[in-house]
């Protein structure tokens, strides 16, 4: 075939339909495809960059809000804060298959744009909470919205990347809900020390500063991201970049254009691939929820203030950003994923048995960095895994829910191991974290 372009006129019925005729090898199928994946990089990846760090911060924000007198404010006696925690994952667990089978009837950008202002308005409604039920309700509800983002995510990048482009990218866009935790640790450090106010506490300002932007980021992504290669805009790409999308697509059995298949619901539940992968996530979720949760409050137990405490929570996650944007290059150039996520364990589980073996705060603070190194690079290695493992948009949403689902679900575990009574040891937290991880 010519190397030449060719635009051909084909009819049917009375509809005319423009087909692009695009080299399927050599350079300049290779400068087109190069110049397409520079374009999706630069709108798909800051979109889920920002809706990842915005969901990171308004989830786990309540662990500094901890420090910053919220349990005091509220009355929270014996177990409530945990049981809060508890409520977002019930929300989060039932919500995440009905929010991919949703995906196939509403556009992507209206289902994750419309669930971000949802999730914030709740996350910013924490500031006007009272007592133990409205938090409760808040949490619960920011749980059920919030679920519309996590799942969605990978399944929309797999309608545009190949299986050896995925982990990368998610590491991307997933390594700012890592950052999300060294930044919400700088906000809450600067809202206690600077911003205080007796009419309003340190609390209730953290989650209106961090609730806010969300609603209006929510706006921006109804009309921003792409929904599928067969829509990308005339003003984003070229008739030839669209055209090689679409072909990428297809070769990547991305172009499923049913809109609700049972029998791809039924093969995702079926597969003994992805019940093996939700075991791993289960094995993932508890020291994970616990973590961002309730690390301001280890740190604290260490020996820190309240105030030094939020802005030693940093390192750390600075530390798994790192992590993550190493391995997920590596698992993508050697085409892998299953070793590393091996590798990622293993380093994880150094963090919990330095965090058990000794009281020394070096050795203390270094286990916290080895647990976080460890465990955030899993998840975009997961997720991916996942993605390339199922053919069919359905198949691959289901899949991908029931990989969140059933990790969240037993996330709830994670909330409810650091116990007040096992400071500032958390010999309980660390050893059923480790044997979980081990898993």
């Amino acid at each position: 075939m010519s190397e030449t372009k060719e635009i051909v006129a084909s009819e049917t019925g009375s509809d005319h339909k423009n087909v692009v005729v695009v080299p399927q090898s050599g350079p300049e199928r290779e400068a087109i495809v190069k110049r397409l994946l520079l374009k999706l990089d630069l709108r798909l990846i800051p979109c889920f960059t920002l809706i990842f760090l915005f969901n990171s911060l308004d989830r786990g924000n309540i662990g500094n809000a901890r420090l910053a007198g919220l349990e005091t404010d509220t009355n929270l006696k014996g177990n409530d804060f945990y049981n809060a925690l508890s409520f977002f994952y019930f929300g989060y667990t039932i919500s995440q298959v009905p929010n991919m089978i949703i995906i196939k009837k509403v556009t992507p950008s209206v289902l994750v744009g419309v669930t971000m202002i949802l999730w914030g308005i709740c996350s910013t409604s924490m500031a006007a909470a009272k007592n133990y039920s409205d938090l409760v309700a808040t949490r619960f509800f920011m749980g059920v919205f919030e679920a519309g983002v996590g799942p969605a995510a990978p399944v929309i990048l797999s309608y545009f990347y190949l299986r050896h482009e995925l982990a990368w990218r998610t590491a991307l866009y997933y390594g700012s809900s890592t950052f999300a935790g060294a930044f919400g640790g700088l906000i809450a450090y600067g809202v206690t020390k600077n911003l205080s106010h007796e009419a309003l506490a340190p609390w209730k300002l953290l989650f209106i500063i961090e609730g806010v932007p969300t609603l209006f980021l929510g706006i921006i992504i109804i009309f921003l991201l792409p929904n599928s290669p067969q829509t990308l805009e005339r003003w984003f790409v070229t008739p030839e970049e669209k055209q090689v999308a679409i072909e990428r697509a297809n070769s990547g059995h991305n172009a499923d254009s049913s809109l609700l298949d049972k029998r791809q619901i039924l093969a995702a539940i079926k597969d003994y691939k992805n019940l093996f992968t939700c075991l791993i996530y289960i094995g993932l979720n508890i020291p994970l929820a616990s973590y961002t949760s309730f690390l301001p409050t280890i740190v604290s137990e260490m020996g820190y203030t309240d105030s030094k405490a939020q802005l030693m929570t940093v390192p750390p996650y600075a530390c798994a950003v790192v992590m993550v944007f190493i391995l997920c290059w590596f698992s993508d150039r050697v085409r892998t994923r299953g070793y590393f996520v091996a590798g990622s364990a293993l380093l994880a589980c150094i963090g919990y048995i330095l965090l058990i073996s000794s009281s020394k705060l070096g050795a203390n603070y270094a286990g916290a960095c080895f647990v976080a190194m460890g465990l955030y690079p899993i998840i975009p290695l997961m997720l991916s895994w996942t993605a390339n493992n199922n053919v069919g948009h359905i198949k691959r949403g289901v899949s991908v829910a029931m990989l969140n689902m059933f990790g969240q679900c037993f996330a709830t575990v994670g909330t409810q191991i650091y116990k007040t009574k096992t400071a500032p040891r958390f010999f309980m937290g660390y050893g059923v974290c480790l044997a979980f991880t081990v898993v």
